[in-house]
């Protein structure tokens, strides 16, 4: 069978490519051992851990087992009867504790702020002036946004990482809160390992954004988006509300169809009209975004504009060859090649086989003849 010449095969790698699903994690639930971890503070100031879990209405077993978990609500209970309990934002965690209202006193700093990152530069100088063992503070980031650097210098006996861990829920959800959708995080930087936890919960899936580990510093990385983005929210009465209603901090919010998904779907009209080489600034118009952003959120997705675009016209052309028994010159030409030598070195590159070969070994397979009619068929908008 006739292979291309010079290029690797990638057999059955790129037959009928479509959209990869995004896999949540196996369960949504913090395991007992990171429950023991957040109330780390709290025993180490005298306090009775499983009393403090009873108060949140959660059942002490799960402390320190990890075969056993707390949901999205639960967290938000047990972290808020910590703060109660010790009167301690931190939990415990910091040699000097931040009283319940002097954390009022920061909020209401902020809350009558007019942007995202107004509040942000704002909550960051009160809260560097009010505690030492906490600094924060914010970089730019190529241009590209924002860098939240997290400083925290716990007490000794605690786990520092989950300290961590729940400020970043905190803050993430809070900012989200704030401006009435959820946060695009560009990035987290993470100082500790990747947490692992025995029921398959992978902790950082939530902020929904690349987790760089190990990393010199704890840092939250916000584009500009959000940063000019509006506040939605200006009262302590509507943060009170907020947490009242038991919010869960494990949903991973709805934020549409990702930039993989919306480039696809400009480029599909791109090609169905005939232009089969669209350049990104073209698709960026459409998209009403610049092409430099759209190279940036396509990349944080693992994808290029280039790959988005020769993986659409592979799929066009795998399509032809089953669905239809146009001549291979003619499927060249359809798809906006000049030349069939043209035509045969891209869908080599593309499918690791010349397109006569690829026809030929998944003719007689009805499964992708149907799926590549049905492909067809839609991509024309029949």
């Amino acid at each position: 069978m006739e292979e291309c010449p010079g290029k690797m095969r990638r057999g059955e790698a790129a037959t009928l490519h479509f959209p990869r699903e995004d896999r949540g994690p196996v369960l949504s639930r913090l395991d007992g051992v990171a429950v023991r971890q957040l109330l780390q503070g709290a025993a180490l100031r005298g306090y009775d851990a499983r009393e403090i879990l009873r108060r949140a209405a959660i059942d002490p077993a799960v402390y320190g087992n990890p075969g056993a978990g707390i949901d999205g609500r639960s967290l938000v209970r047990l972290v808020r009867r910590i703060q109660l309990e010790l009167d301690d934002v931190y939990l415990g965690f910091f040699a000097q504790g931040c009283r319940l209202a002097l954390e009022t006193e920061r909020l209401l700093s902020f809350l009558h702020c007019t942007t995202f990152g107004e509040a942000l530069r704002v909550s960051i100088r009160f809260t560097d002036a009010m505690l030492a063992d906490v600094g924060p503070g914010i970089t730019e980031t190529r241009g590209s946004g924002l860098q939240h650097i997290c400083k925290y210098n716990t007490v000794p006996g605690v786990e520092r990482d989950i300290l961590v861990w729940i400020r970043f829920v905190w803050i993430y959800h809070f900012f989200s809160w704030l401006i009435g959708r959820p946060l695009v995080l560009r990035g987290l930087s993470i100082r500790g390992p990747r947490p692992v936890q025995h029921n398959g919960f992978d902790r950082f899936a939530l902020f929904g954004c690349p987790v760089r580990f190990d990393a010199p510093f704890d840092a939250l990385s916000y584009g500009w988006q959000d940063l000019t983005a509006r506040l939605a929210h200006g009262s302590i009465r509507e943060y009170d509300e907020y947490y009242a209603s038991e919010p869960d901090w494990f949903a991973v919010p709805d934020r549409g169809p990702s930039w993989r998904a919306r480039t696809e779907q400009v480029l599909i009209e791109f090609q169905r009209s005939g232009l089969w080489s669209a350049p990104i600034e073209a698709a960026a118009a459409r998209l009403q975004t610049r092409p430099r952003r759209l190279r940036q959120d396509l990349a944080l997705e693992g994808e290029s504009f280039q790959d988005v675009r020769t993986r659409l016209r592979g799929e066009w052309a795998a399509a032809y060859l089953l669905a239809s028994d146009m001549p291979i010159t003619e499927i060249g030409f359809a798809l906006g090649f000049s030349e069939p030598g043209s035509f045969t070195r891209h869908f080599c590159a593309w499918a690791g086989m010349t397109p006569s070969a690829y026809r030929a070994r998944h003719v007689a397979d009805a499964a992708k003849v149907a799926a590549a009619t049905a492909m067809l068929s839609e991509r024309k908008g029949f």
